[in-house]
């Protein structure tokens, strides 16, 4: 279905029933267009104009977001006859607004511009919107930690897995756990801490692990090495983890 096809379609949506708009006239006030040309658009025989378009969108409330742009990764939940463990019946269940439904993808696509493609989705990740490392964020992206990879051990093990705020990405105070990437376009993407030096020329990176006796610090520079792009060597900071707590 076209965007053409899916705006006709909720515009529908809200027209009687208990919905927004008791008719057609009533949306066409409330958007500032024409009763008719809005009944045509509604019936498919005319598109709408340039104009139209930007008053109906404004009036739905639609906010127009492009992948360059490191679009918002997480959506919005919708809770049907979800189960309630350790709690009595009657219990009011969850609201759906008070969560949101994460993207858990491969290091690499985590760290890649824009939304994650459908097709590199491996599952999804439900995040309570109410924790103060999530409240007012919404650019996130979930992460497994591999099977060998031990370089954040003990603060990460394989397995577990962290939430990523693409919209972060300073490096300062140093020290912040951040989804970062190695140079060029077949370097890797890890989980690891950042640390700045600061020099006459360039900003040097370091990248460092909590095991640092297997696996030492990688150095680069910003200039040098990611053409003054910060953004192409760190994907995000780390806010949030979820650990299996049996083996530690």
């Amino acid at each position: 279905m076209g965007f053409s096809e899916d705006l006709r379609k909720a515009l529908l949506e809200r027209i009687g029933g208990g919905s927004p708009f008791a008719n057609k006239k009533q949306m066409a006030d409330a958007l500032s267009l024409d009763p008719s040309q809005l009944g045509r658009f509604l019936k498919g025989e005319r598109g709408l104009t340039v104009e139209s378009l930007g008053r109906v969108l404004d009036g739905l409330g639609v906010r127009l977001v492009f992948p360059e742009q490191g679009a918002e990764t997480a959506r919005d939940v919708c809770f049907v006859s979800a189960d309630k463990a350790t709690a009595v019946e009657g219990l009011p269940g969850p609201r759906p607004e008070d969560y949101l439904a994460v993207p858990l993808a491969a290091s690499p696509v985590a760290a890649g511009p824009g939304l994650i493609p459908e097709d590199r989705v491996e599952g999804w990740v439900l995040v309570w919107r109410g924790h103060e490392s999530v409240r007012h964020r919404s650019n996130l992206v979930a992460v497994q930690v591999g099977p060998r990879e031990m370089s954040m051990v003990p603060a990460l093990h394989p397995g577990d897995i962290v939430l990523v705020d693409r919209s972060d990405r300073s490096p300062e105070p140093a020290g912040r756990i951040m989804l970062v990437t190695e140079p060029g376009e077949s370097g890797g993407a890890m989980i690891k801490r950042v640390a700045v030096k600061r020099l006459d020329d360039d900003l040097e990176l370091v990248f460092y692990s909590d095991n640092s006796r297997d696996f030492p610090p990688m150095t680069y520079r910003l200039v040098r090495d990611y053409d003054g792009d910060l953004n192409r060597a760190i994907a995000g900071r780390v806010i949030w983890a979820w650990s299996d707590m049996t083996r530690k």
